[in-house]
């Protein structure tokens, strides 16, 4: 199993801000840029900012670390109810 954290991370970010996601994701904007330029790999550490990561981009842990092909996320909402957590995602699959 070949790791794409790069590649599909790169091609999510395409066209949003590091900056801002960084903010949004809460990390360090330096860390999300070293990723993107594949300077440095992600670790066991930062497992927490890569799972709020692939949830900010819409996108499962798997398919952030790994690459999926061909699901293109429409949509996507995480909202909690009870102290239980929900992600409603609507995507493509043709």
């Amino acid at each position: 199993m070949e790791i794409n954290f790069t590649k599909t991370l790169s091609k999510a970010l395409e066209n949003k801000n590091i900056s801002e996601v960084a903010r949004e994701v809460g990390m360090s904007r330096n860390l999300l840029q070293e990723w993107t330029k594949s300077r440095r790999a992600p670790s066991l550490k930062n497992i927490e900012h890569i799972k709020k990561l692939a949830d900010y981009l819409g996108l499962s842990l798997e398919e952030l670390l790994i690459g999926k092909a061909d699901k293109k996320v429409i949509s996507s909402v995480s909202f909690s109810d009870e102290g239980r957590e929900y992600k409603l995602v609507i995507e493509r699959t043709k």
